[in-house]
């Protein structure tokens, strides 16, 4: 599993190992005919290359067109990239990409590169300068990170970076050709990384000889959907209900927007607002409350540290480790208390299957709405003080997730509403 645990990226990217394959032109879902311009298709399906391992699931992923900054023809349309509320900005595994995009440099002509660092791993690679295209929406000449860029290898790794554990640099280990970052944040760092030292950015001379820089927030890889012209408050995710079996896949819809068309209403949403420091929020479990707690399109479950339900111990045929996921006896059904620092409070029923046997079925699902596990804590991250709520979550509702400083009918982000 994958959980961002650098400077203000915001929440997690805990998805299942694997993923494989290459970078793609593949077809997935299109929009109903005649939908408008903000309304993108989003799909759950096994990833990139169809079967990676018995494990891999709750993963949500769209198709992105880049192009090289100011070009209508010199342009790619990507698929299998994740959607993910818990990041800010687009990534793309240089296996996946075959343009030719423009490096970013700082004042002294370096070559700026980052470092996502992980729970468990961490991703390496340059910044690079795209114009960017989903469904009707455009953003032009933003920031992107080039994951295992060819031209700057794990050999120019700083130690800092590469002390968090294996790099996650190819589409295998990631388990995308790369990643939609649609949080409520901007910039993936923001003032923290406008200073040294900070743990993402990197000046590069060579490809082997890189240094800790600064990087203004104007600069930074960030979030594309807040760079379109009108739909640029937030986003919708929508994604029908999946059975207590699972489902070999699912289609859904991302709306672009909140408010700004006649589609992306908040309607009788909820609004809970998070921190506007690290976007967390409370959730009120089993008498307990964890303040570290967050809403992530990007965790493939519900994660939280509950001893009284059995861990898996049925091994990831991909990497021969635990699944790290809960193994209870029968399936448990259960609840929690979402509370916003704005007061409101919302109760929510979930459940948590035996993992093991949903993913021994005859038929190798792809979504689970009963999926869970216990995360992991390490220096930067105290998992027995969060509850993550991950992509089952989105399962038959319709949530959404306000940009900071972003003026929506639900009043201004960082938020989330469901």
């Amino acid at each position: 599993m994958r959980t961002v645990i650098a400077a203000a990226l915001v929440g997690a990217l805990l998805s299942g190992c694997g993923g494989g394959g290459g970078g793609g032109l593949g077809a997935q879902p299109s929009p109903p005919a005649g939908s408008a311009p903000n309304v993108q298709a989003i799909t759950v399906d096994r990833g990139p290359s169809g079967l990676a391992g018995s494990t891999d699931v709750n993963t949500v992923f769209t198709t992105v067109t880049v192009c090289v900054p100011g070009s209508t023809t010199s342009c790619q349309k990507i698929d299998h990239i994740q959607v993910d509320t818990g990041s800010s900005g687009l990534r793309i595994l240089g296996s996946a990409l075959t343009l030719s995009l423009p490096l970013q440099k700082d004042a002294g002509g370096n070559t700026v590169l980052e470092c996502t660092q992980f729970v468990d791993g961490f991703s390496w690679g340059p910044l690079r300068t795209a114009d960017l295209q989903i469904s009707g929406e455009s953003a032009a000449g933003i920031a992107v990170q080039v994951i295992g860029d060819a031209a700057y290898p794990e050999s120019s790794v700083p130690a800092a970076c590469s002390s968090v554990g294996p790099s996650e640099d190819t589409v295998a280990s990631f388990g995308a050709n790369g990643i939609l970052g649609v949080g409520p944040f901007i910039s993936d760092c923001g003032s923290g990384c406008s200073v040294v030292p900070n743990p993402i950015y990197y000046a590069c001379t060579s490809s082997s000889s890189c240094q800790n820089t600064s990087v203004a927030v104007t600069q930074q890889v960030s979030n594309p959907a807040s760079f379109f012209a009108t739909d640029n408050n937030g986003v919708l995710i929508e994604l029908p209900a999946v059975g207590t079996t699972g489902s070999t896949g699912v289609s859904g819809l991302l709306l672009f927007g909140i408010g700004t068309q006649s589609n992306n209403g908040l309607g009788s949403a909820t609004v809970v607002t998070v921190s506007p420091a690290d976007g967390s929020l409370a959730t009120t479990f089993n008498g307990n409350s964890l303040p570290q707690s967050f809403i992530d399109s990007g965790s493939n479950a519900f994660f939280f540290v509950d001893s009284g339900i059995p861990n898996c111990t049925m091994k990831n045929p991909a990497t021969q480790k635990p699944l790290p996921f809960y193994c209870p006896a029968s399936t448990l059904n259960l609840s929690a208390t979402i509370n916003g620092q704005n007061s409101a409070s919302v109760n929510v029923s979930f459940s948590i299957a035996n993992a093991e046997s949903l993913f021994s079925q005859s038929v190798i699902i792809a979504a689970a709405s009963d999926l869970g596990g216990p995360g992991i804590s390490n220096s930067s991250f105290d998992a027995t003080k969060s509850f993550d709520w991950g992509l089952p979550f989105y399962y038959g509702r319709s949530v959404f997730t306000a940009f900071e400083g972003r003026n929506t009918a639900g009043g201004p982000g960082p938020y989330f509403a469901f």
